[in-house]
């Protein structure tokens, strides 16, 4: 802290002024919220309201914190969550909808462009090394 202004310092010297505390901790709201409900159907209009900004400076301010945009975020625990959940067993035909894809091709399409893999070889794959 700055004591003579009483104003957070970060590590590299800059000031933080109050206005950008208040982003990062919006920010960091929207992430817990998408960890929290990404089954549900969420959008950045949404989003932005409930941590009271702009879809654009939330956008803006996540990818910088993060290094993608919000949606790509929602993707990627959608994604994650599904490949936790073929590692119990679980086939692709039962994950889509529960971890808040629209359908099959829906996640195929979104697992494949994150994994590198179908989710149906995902599977095979997993089931492979565990020798069942």
């Amino acid at each position: 802290m700055n004591e003579k202004w009483n104003t957070p310092v970060q590590q590299d010297g800059r000031l933080v002024s109050g206005v950008e505390d208040d982003m990062t901790q919006a920010v960091a709201v929207a992430k817990r919220y998408i960890d929290k409900n990404f089954f549900e159907s969420i959008n950045l209009d949404d989003l932005a309201k409930r941590v009271g900004m702009t879809r654009f400076s939330l956008s803006k301010q996540f990818r910088q914190r993060f290094g993608v945009s919000p949606y790509r975020y929602v993707c990627l625990v959608r994604v994650r969550q599904a490949q936790s959940m073929m590692e119990q067993g679980l086939r692709p035909t039962e994950i889509a909808s529960e971890v808040g894809f629209f359908d099959q091709s829906h996640l195929a399409r979104h697992f494949k462009r994150l994994c590198g893999m179908t989710p149906r070889q995902y599977r095979a794959h997993w089931m492979q090394t565990l020798g069942r």
